[in-house]
Protein backbone atom coordinates (compact mmCIF):
# COMPACT_ATOMS: atom_id res chain seq x y z
CA UNK A 1 0.00 0.00 0.00
CA UNK A 2 1.22 3.49 -0.73
CA UNK A 3 1.59 6.02 2.08
CA UNK A 4 -1.41 7.92 0.72
CA UNK A 5 -3.62 4.82 0.81
CA UNK A 6 -2.46 3.92 4.34
CA UNK A 7 -3.21 7.45 5.53
CA UNK A 8 -6.69 7.40 3.96
CA UNK A 9 -7.36 3.96 5.44
CA UNK A 10 -6.30 5.06 8.95
CA UNK A 11 -8.19 8.34 8.63
CA UNK A 12 -11.41 6.59 7.58
CA UNK A 13 -11.00 3.93 10.27
CA UNK A 14 -10.56 6.66 12.90
CA UNK A 15 -13.65 8.53 11.69
CA UNK A 16 -15.65 5.32 11.73
CA UNK A 17 -14.53 4.56 15.28
CA UNK A 18 -15.52 8.05 16.42
CA UNK A 19 -18.92 7.69 14.74
CA UNK A 20 -19.51 4.37 16.52
CA UNK A 21 -18.50 5.85 19.89
CA UNK A 22 -20.82 8.81 19.40
CA UNK A 23 -23.68 6.54 18.34
CA UNK A 24 -23.23 4.24 21.35
CA UNK A 25 -22.51 6.97 23.93
CA UNK A 26 -25.77 8.33 25.32
CA UNK A 27 -26.36 12.03 24.77
CA UNK A 28 -26.48 14.11 27.90
CA UNK A 29 -28.04 17.52 28.09
CA UNK A 30 -26.58 19.45 30.97
CA UNK A 31 -26.17 23.06 32.12
CA UNK A 32 -24.37 25.37 29.68
CA UNK A 33 -25.89 23.61 26.68
CA UNK A 34 -28.53 25.08 24.41
CA UNK A 35 -32.11 24.54 25.56
CA UNK A 36 -33.11 22.94 22.25
CA UNK A 37 -30.50 20.22 22.93
CA UNK A 38 -31.96 19.65 26.41
CA UNK A 39 -35.56 19.48 25.13
CA UNK A 40 -34.61 16.97 22.42
CA UNK A 41 -32.55 14.94 24.91
CA UNK A 42 -35.42 14.84 27.43
CA UNK A 43 -37.64 13.23 24.77
CA UNK A 44 -35.20 10.29 24.62
CA UNK A 45 -35.24 9.70 28.39
CA UNK A 46 -38.12 7.41 29.48
CA UNK A 47 -38.12 8.73 33.06
CA UNK A 48 -38.47 12.37 32.03
CA UNK A 49 -41.65 14.24 31.16
CA UNK A 50 -42.22 16.22 27.98
CA UNK A 51 -40.79 19.67 28.65
CA UNK A 52 -42.85 22.77 27.94
CA UNK A 53 -41.80 26.40 28.09
CA UNK A 54 -43.04 28.34 31.13
CA UNK A 55 -42.42 32.08 30.79
CA UNK A 56 -43.07 32.70 34.51
CA UNK A 57 -40.45 30.13 35.50
CA UNK A 58 -38.00 31.30 32.79
CA UNK A 59 -37.46 27.79 31.55
CA UNK A 60 -38.79 24.45 30.47
CA UNK A 61 -40.49 22.06 32.85
CA UNK A 62 -42.64 18.99 33.12
CA UNK A 63 -43.99 16.43 35.56
CA UNK A 64 -44.21 12.68 35.09
CA UNK A 65 -45.58 10.71 38.01
CA UNK A 66 -43.80 11.92 41.14
CA UNK A 67 -40.85 13.38 39.21
CA UNK A 68 -40.65 17.06 38.28
CA UNK A 69 -37.84 18.17 35.93
CA UNK A 70 -36.90 21.64 34.79
CA UNK A 71 -34.22 23.44 32.83
CA UNK A 72 -33.72 27.12 33.67
CA UNK A 73 -32.76 29.45 30.80
CA UNK A 74 -32.35 33.19 30.40
CA UNK A 75 -34.43 33.27 27.20
CA UNK A 76 -36.61 30.80 25.31
CA UNK A 77 -33.77 29.87 22.94
CA UNK A 78 -30.93 30.39 25.39
CA UNK A 79 -28.36 28.46 27.31
CA UNK A 80 -29.36 26.31 30.27
CA UNK A 81 -28.24 27.86 33.59
CA UNK A 82 -29.27 24.91 35.76
CA UNK A 83 -31.36 21.79 35.72
CA UNK A 84 -33.45 20.50 38.55
CA UNK A 85 -35.10 17.28 39.60
CA UNK A 86 -37.65 17.03 42.38
CA UNK A 87 -39.06 13.71 43.51
CA UNK A 88 -42.10 13.82 45.78
CA UNK A 89 -43.82 11.16 47.82
CA UNK A 90 -40.84 8.79 48.06
CA UNK A 91 -39.38 8.78 51.56
CA UNK A 92 -36.57 6.43 50.45
CA UNK A 93 -35.16 8.90 47.95
CA UNK A 94 -33.25 11.87 49.33
CA UNK A 95 -30.70 13.68 47.23
CA UNK A 96 -27.60 13.03 49.29
CA UNK A 97 -24.30 11.63 48.11
CA UNK A 98 -24.87 8.53 50.25
CA UNK A 99 -28.41 7.71 49.09
CA UNK A 100 -28.26 4.80 46.64
CA UNK A 101 -31.76 5.51 45.29
CA UNK A 102 -30.83 9.09 44.40
CA UNK A 103 -27.56 8.04 42.77
CA UNK A 104 -29.38 5.34 40.77
CA UNK A 105 -31.98 7.86 39.60
CA UNK A 106 -29.23 10.19 38.37
CA UNK A 107 -27.64 7.27 36.56
CA UNK A 108 -30.96 6.39 34.91
CA UNK A 109 -31.67 9.98 33.86
CA UNK A 110 -28.16 11.04 32.86
CA UNK A 111 -25.46 8.35 33.06
CA UNK A 112 -22.97 6.82 35.47
CA UNK A 113 -20.51 9.70 34.96
CA UNK A 114 -22.97 12.24 36.39
CA UNK A 115 -24.15 9.84 39.11
CA UNK A 116 -20.53 9.21 40.16
CA UNK A 117 -19.69 12.91 40.00
CA UNK A 118 -22.54 13.66 42.41
CA UNK A 119 -21.76 10.67 44.64
CA UNK A 120 -18.09 11.70 44.94
CA UNK A 121 -18.79 15.42 45.23
CA UNK A 122 -17.56 17.33 48.26
CA UNK A 123 -19.90 19.15 50.64
CA UNK A 124 -19.13 22.87 50.54
CA UNK A 125 -21.77 24.84 52.40
CA UNK A 126 -25.34 25.08 53.60
CA UNK A 127 -27.46 28.18 53.11
CA UNK A 128 -30.99 27.89 54.43
CA UNK A 129 -32.32 24.52 53.31
CA UNK A 130 -29.85 24.22 50.41
CA UNK A 131 -26.70 22.10 50.66
CA UNK A 132 -23.98 22.86 48.13
CA UNK A 133 -21.64 20.22 46.71
CA UNK A 134 -18.63 20.51 44.38
CA UNK A 135 -18.07 17.68 41.93
CA UNK A 136 -15.36 17.32 39.30
CA UNK A 137 -17.70 18.18 36.40
CA UNK A 138 -20.62 20.03 37.99
CA UNK A 139 -21.82 21.55 41.23
CA UNK A 140 -24.99 20.41 42.96
CA UNK A 141 -27.58 21.96 45.24
CA UNK A 142 -29.60 19.45 47.28
CA UNK A 143 -32.61 20.33 49.42
CA UNK A 144 -35.44 18.69 51.26
CA UNK A 145 -38.62 20.32 50.00
CA UNK A 146 -42.21 19.98 51.08
CA UNK A 147 -43.15 16.39 50.34
CA UNK A 148 -39.90 15.45 48.63
CA UNK A 149 -36.29 15.95 47.76
CA UNK A 150 -34.72 18.11 45.07
CA UNK A 151 -31.39 18.38 43.29
CA UNK A 152 -30.14 21.14 41.04
CA UNK A 153 -27.20 20.68 38.70
CA UNK A 154 -25.28 23.89 38.02
CA UNK A 155 -22.08 24.75 36.17
CA UNK A 156 -19.06 24.17 38.39
CA UNK A 157 -17.71 27.65 37.69
CA UNK A 158 -20.93 29.24 39.03
CA UNK A 159 -21.00 27.48 42.42
CA UNK A 160 -19.76 30.49 44.41
CA UNK A 161 -22.17 32.79 42.57
CA UNK A 162 -25.12 30.57 43.55
CA UNK A 163 -23.93 30.46 47.18
CA UNK A 164 -23.47 34.25 47.29
CA UNK A 165 -26.94 34.81 45.79
CA UNK A 166 -28.51 32.46 48.34
CA UNK A 167 -26.79 34.29 51.21
CA UNK A 168 -27.89 37.63 49.82
CA UNK A 169 -31.47 36.43 49.49
CA UNK A 170 -31.55 35.40 53.16
CA UNK A 171 -31.35 39.04 54.23
CA UNK A 172 -32.89 40.73 51.19
CA UNK A 173 -36.06 40.20 49.23
CA UNK A 174 -35.32 38.23 46.06
CA UNK A 175 -37.43 36.88 43.24
CA UNK A 176 -37.19 33.13 43.44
Amino acid sequence: MSKSCKFNYLFNATLSAIAVILAVTPANALPEQNISTVVKWAKTRPLLPTLRYNSEAHGYEGTKGNLYFYADVTSQNGTVNKEGITVSGDKRLKFTTKNANAVKLLQNIYNSNIANDFQKSRYISKVGRDQYYRGQKFAYIAAEVQGGSSLQIIPLNKLQEFIDNAKYCQTNQCDV
